[in-house]
């Protein structure tokens, strides 16, 4: 591994060796890497491998995988970033790292000619934005102390199960320095600050709990004491509530939300309710990330099967042709973040026992007590053209 160098870009020499008939399935020297950033940075690189330290602040990194071979696939994603991938590049959407320390990510893919194959590795670390460090905490009174709170949750199927699942509505709550809620009005704790806002380690957007806002002839005060939001993927989410003053911190709280899969995700085929009519979607949206809505269709059942759909909500109102590639893109995205890459579902469709007509299965995913489809309804008389997840019970 070279010495770390602070630069725009580098671009690895092309290494390539090519496959030998006499030695099939084997490991071999298939590509290098060009790697570009979008904004500062520190680069380590390898042929195969690199190594990247980048500021708090959003960027894309752009990887090329430079080399005479057949395809390559993604094999693992970073945790703090969006990954798309197309004609031998990907990119890494890096979003404001608003957390306290430093987060790091792995991205692994495997390229492919005939027979051979060649593993490469990128490893991000992203550090903080800014180290927004209270004035003082000690010397804030205690009335003017808050404390970030974990309020209970709902599950989506409606099962007896205590802890929350991905697509779980998750509620918190701001309570006062000795452990109270305060529902109306306005607390006294709040007095000191123009805002107090909710964030989340890796998450690039915030919700402003507080605010208050003055101009020459009047004002404006909001207050949440509670509020909620579904998260898309298992795991730790380590979040904060930061008070404001002139834009710099003064005083802060954080707690972290451990988030359990279930079978898969939310869905629990054993106890889990089955909807025996009216189907309704219930929409899964995340305050802390507003790229993107889902909508989850109650679990039903056919001959036995148990299954339910994952569809994508238009909530910015794009145009139906726009929308289109963007729900298939982040129908994938949460399939990565929760089983990783798919495999084609030419020869998989015929094991799934709740397919229905007009469809086409694009990719197949499936752990131990699930399978799961990438469907592509075609537009017909009584239906728009739209992807979605089909999630079946095995």
């Amino acid at each position: 591994m070279n010495k770390l160098l602070t630069i725009m870009s580098f671009v690895a020499c092309l290494i390539f060796a090519g496959c030998s008939d006499d030695e099939p399935d084997h490991e071999a020297d298939l590509f290098s890497l060009a790697v570009q950033l979008e904004g500062e940075g520190e680069l380590a690189m390898g042929i195969h491998d690199c190594e990247i330290i980048v500021p708090g602040n959003q960027q894309y990194i752009s990887i090329d995988i430079i080399g005479d071979y057949d395809y390559f696939r993604v094999t693992a994603v970073p945790d703090i970033g969006m990954v798309s991938s197309g004609d031998k590049r990907i990119k890494i959407l890096l979003t404001n790292n608003l957390g306290e320390t430093s987060q790091t990510g792995t991205l692994e893919f495997t390229v492919y000619k005939g027979k051979s194959w060649n593993k490469g590795t990128v490893t991000v670390t992203q550090r903080p934005l800014s180290p927004e460090e209270p004035d003082e905490p000690d010397v804030m009174p205690d009335k003017y102390r808050f404390k970030l709170a974990y309020a209970g949750f709902t599950p989506i199927m409606n099962d007896n199960i205590h802890v929350p699942a991905p697509f779980d509505n998750i509620s918190f709550q701001i309570l006062d320095y000795f452990d109270r809620f305060i529902p109306m009005g306005f607390p006294e704790f709040v007095e000191p600050y123009d805002s107090i806002v909710w964030s989340a380690e890796g998450m690039p957007n915030t919700v402003r709990i507080y605010e208050r806002k003055f101009n020459d002839s009047s004002s404006e005060e909001h207050f949440t004491a509670q509020w909620s939001s579904h998260f898309f993927k298992p795991g730790s989410v380590r979040s904060y509530l930061k008070g404001y003053r002139e834009g710099k911190v003064i005083y802060a709280d954080s707690m972290k939300t451990e988030i359990y899969e279930r079978d898969f995700l939310c869905f629990n085929w054993i106890t889990g309710d089955v909807c025996i009519a009216n189907p309704h979607a219930k929409g899964i949206y995340c305050g802390l990330d507003n790229s993107r809505e889902y909508r989850v269709m109650p679990i039903r059942e056919i001959n036995g099967t148990k299954y339910g759909e994952i569809h994508v909500r238009n909530h910015k109102i794009l145009p139906d042709d726009k929308f289109l590639s963007i729900s298939r893109d982040v129908l994938i995205q949460l399939m990565r973040e929760n089983i990783g890459e798919g495999a084609s579902a030419k020869n998989q469709i015929q094991s799934f026992n709740c397919v229905p007509e007009g469809v086409e299965g694009e990719l197949f995913w499936e752990n131990k007590t699930t399978r799961i489809l990438l469907l592509h309804e075609l537009p017909s008389d009584t239906s728009l053209e739209e992807y979605y997840l089909l999630v079946e019970a095995k």
